[in-house]
């Protein structure tokens, strides 16, 4: 094949092998309930009276906690393939609280944690631990957190992270604030080994929303990283010490609140459920402002009871390369479980940020779609510029790495291949990328930034970067 001078194609064909087209795909898991869906009433303790909205996924078993006051306190192992119930962990020593259980999430090691629900600031928040499934069929749980949070309301929202490696176990937490508005925008953060140890990060800077905007829903990122969501948007938010820094805004449906969060083929991935549809959405939320939906789908069928708390569970199961498990519990609604594929459509997203002034910017005309030309722009480009120069490479660097010979720029890719166009005094310039439609194109990620050199002064400037996936739609 003749390769043209803005193909991509040569360049790229050394490195890879076939792909096959395909989109992201949310399908019941058939062996689950009836079709992926276990109905109210179903199995005992699932009901539609508010007493169900903790569920929890266990990577050590593949099964299922769920966290149930339906006729006492029950928490309930089910089994992640069929939704039958194994059986009940020991729930003795378990008091205290508006509830006295409430939500539920489970380490990277099996260890379990099921928190209460405490609606006031001189009530302790309790946090229970079981150290794995099997014990926890005959042990009584140890006590992983017992103290007060300095916050109103605890509980309404609780998620776990660690349990592997050097990671200790930490829970976050979080609840409604509608009586306290100078609050809003909180959250705990704490140790799950019985030190009490917490910090509340209270008026999170970016977050003023009414009735705290991480209350419904909570999932850790990483270490350092939440994800929190009250409806309307999904708060991305990194904590060291006793800061915590909004990151980014993830735009998001009003009635969409329970959600949890996971890396899929590479590539971050938020799952969401609506409260009062029940339709659970898949985004791609690599640009966490720019959310690409990636699929929907709901298993439930005929008339539901609403859910007026908007309260309930999603849990990223079982993970093998690009496809998944997912379980999604709308209170009163009963537990989903789908079977996930990721395939991303194609896209076009900046990164990062150019200098000069004003800076330097990239983008593309289009999305990079196989079968077709796309113009990448290069525009405020100095009128003394003598000539702009594309890179092109398949590294990024997301964070950039500052550039010595160019004060104050950023280097946002690993070059792979270059263009050198000479501007002649013009403010942008474009150069048009022939995208094949052929095989081993799907799926490759391609980053680009421009690079400009002053005729007058010398002085050097970059664009943000930009992040191109390709694919055949």
């Amino acid at each position: 094949m003749a390769c043209p001078r803005t193909s991509l194609a040569c360049a790229i064909a050394a490195l890879l092998g076939a792909h096959s087209p395909a989109q992201s795909t949310m399908t019941p898991l058939a062996t689950f309930g009836t079709n992926g869906w276990l109905a109210p009433a179903s199995i005992p303790h699932l009901g539609i009276a508010n007493n169900e909205r903790g569920l929890a996924y266990n990577p050590q078993t593949g099964n299922l906690v769920l966290v149930s006051r339906t006729g006492g306190t029950n928490l309930r192992v089910l089994n992640g393939t069929t939704g039958v119930d194994l059986g009940a962990l020991n729930a003795t020593g378990i008091t205290g609280g508006t509830f006295a259980v409430n939500m539920a999430d489970i380490a990277a090691d099996g260890s379990i944690y099921v928190c209460n629900l405490s609606t006031s600031l001189t009530a302790n928040f309790k946090v229970y631990k079981w150290d794995s499934e099997a014990l926890g069929m005959t042990n009584a749980p140890t006590v992983a957190y017992d103290a007060l949070t300095t916050v109103p309301r605890t509980g309404d929202a609780f998620a776990v992270t660690g349990g592997v490696g050097a990671n200790p176990v930490l829970f976050a937490a979080s609840g409604s604030n509608s009586a306290t508005p100078a609050l809003n925008g909180y959250f705990v953060v704490g140790a799950a080994d019985g030190t009490n140890a917490a910090t509340a990060y209270t008026a999170v800077a970016g977050t003023a929303a009414p009735n705290n905007g991480y209350r419904l829903g909570m999932t850790f990122v990483d270490q350092n990283t939440i994800i929190g969501t009250q409806g309307a948007s999904a708060l991305v938010t990194a904590f060291n010490g006793s800061t915590a820094t909004l990151t980014g805004s993830i735009p998001t449906a009003l009635a969409q609140r329970a959600l949890d969060y996971a890396v899929i083929g590479g590539t971050p991935i938020l799952a969401i459920i609506d409260s009062n549809s029940s339709v659970v959405s898949i985004y791609d939320i690599t640009v966490p402002g720019t959310p690409t939906l990636l699929a929907s789908a709901t298993t439930t069928s005929g008339a539901l009871t609403g859910n007026t708390n908007g309260a309930g569970a999603v849990q990223w199961g079982a993970i093998t390369g690009n496809s998944a498990t997912l379980y999604a519990m709308n209170t009163n609604q009963g537990i989903q479980a789908f079977s996930v594929t990721i395939q991303l459509p194609a896209s076009a997203r900046s990164f990062g940020v150019g200098c000069g002034a004003p800076a330097l910017a990239l983008a593309a005309s289009a999305a990079p779609v196989l079968g077709t030309t796309i113009n990448l722009d290069l525009t405020d480009i100095p009128a003394t510029t003598a000539f702009a120069i594309y890179a092109l490479g398949f590294v990024g660097i997301p964070g950039g790495v500052p550039l010595p010979i160019a004060p104050g720029c950023n280097q946002y890719l690993v070059p792979f291949t270059t263009e050198l166009q000479v501007t002649g005094g013009a403010t942008s310039a474009q150069l048009p990328l022939i995208l094949p439609n052929v095989g081993y194109l799907v799926g490759v990620e391609v980053f680009g930034q421009g690079v400009t050199l002053d005729g007058v002064s010398s002085a050097i400037l970059t664009s943000n970067g930009l992040r191109l996936y390709l694919e055949t739609f």
